[in-house]
């Protein structure tokens, strides 16, 4: 690749997919190099798997000679053979918000192209960070930006299921495990008795399920307060560079308690394989400790609840027996 960056007042980059460097390596060099957001970076990733190559810039000559030799050095210092070639571009007009000269860089917004200047770029990617779960409607999509760059042939799910009357311990589990989500949603569940799965979630057709607001049951744990168990949600997480959702929903059998079904979608390969499997044991674990319930006198029921909490277990509140009051037979 030439590295001389004359004769034209601005260059643009082309990301080439090779099809061996890692995903993650592309999305940091954005980020590190051409100054990408985290979204636009992964975004732009999944640009060059989609469509074998991606755009960026224009930049200024100067800039783009000090950002390509930049990258060749993480390049070559990685060992990777990812290829980036420039195009030289002739960039005209003022910013189209601010009215500044040139050089402007082009922005797709929906079917219009923008010109911003470097200023009112940084601005505009400032606000765009700011933005929460409400620009997503569908849980495809959701799911889609989170995986962005990973063919979904290339995710795998695991799911167990624990019993329906262990739910206050399983969500106080949840809730310890994905204390700090990017996003997390409620679902929309069409058929009251259609299991939520993520293969259903990802539909992309005329019936996509619709994020909706999480819905909570109240359930009475034999403390002050009872504990807000989900009726389902979707998280969407990462642990360190490994991006995972937890999908969990509920199997309803018309003779049969109803279960709590988690499902976690992480990429194939053994660094999601081991996390996968640590959730699980965390989550049977606090299941088998049942530390909601411990100490207490307790009673499966699967009676009417005119409380309108979530029922299952009753915890049953003995009055206090004094120590006078206790009788003990002689032998």
């Amino acid at each position: 690749m030439d590295d001389g960056y004359t004769g034209a007042e601005s260059f643009q980059f082309v990301f080439h997919n090779d099809n061996e460097t890692p995903r993650e390596f592309v999305r940091e060099l954005l980020r590190a190099v051409f100054g990408k957001s985290e979204r636009e970076a992964i975004l732009f990733a999944a640009e060059i798997d989609q469509q074998g190559n991606a755009t960026c810039g224009p930049y200024p000559s100067r800039v783009a000679a000090a950002l390509w030799k930049t990258a060749q050095q993480r390049i070559n210092a990685a060992g990777h053979g990812l290829q980036i070639t420039s195009e030289a571009v002739r960039t005209s007009g003022p910013c189209d918000l601010c009215g500044a000269p040139p050089p402007v860089q082009e922005v797709q917004l929906d079917d219009k192209i923008a010109c911003l200047c470097s200023d009112c770029l940084l601005a505009a990617r400032d606000a765009s960070e700011k933005l929460q779960g409400e620009e997503f409607r569908y849980t495809y999509v959701a799911i889609d930006w989170h995986f962005a760059g990973i063919p979904r042939n290339q995710l795998v799910t695991r799911a167990r299921g624990f019993p329906g009357h262990m739910r206050a311990d399983v969500q106080v589990a949840l809730d310890r495990l994905l204390s700090s989500p990017i996003h997390f949603f409620g679902v929309h569940e069409e058929y009251r008795y259609e299991t939520l799965t993520f293969a259903g979630l990802m539909n992309d057709g005329r019936n996509a399920p619709v994020i909706a607001p999480p819905q909570y049951y109240e359930v009475d744990v034999g403390e002050p307060a009872a504990v807000k168990c989900l009726n389902n949600g979707l998280w969407l997480c990462r642990a360190g560079e490994l991006r995972y959702a937890v999908l969990l929903s509920i199997y309803r059998e018309s003779r049969n308690e109803d279960a709590i079904r988690i499902e976690i979608a992480v990429p194939t390969g053994a660094a999601g394989d081991t996390f996968v499997q640590r959730c699980f044991s965390e989550l049977e674990q606090a299941v088998q400790t049942a530390r909601s319930y411990r100490g207490k006198i307790l009673s499966l029921d699967s009676g009417a609840e005119y409380r309108g909490r979530s029922r299952g277990v009753t915890v049953h509140r003995l009055p206090p027996v004094d120590r006078e009051a206790v009788i003990l037979h002689e032998p």
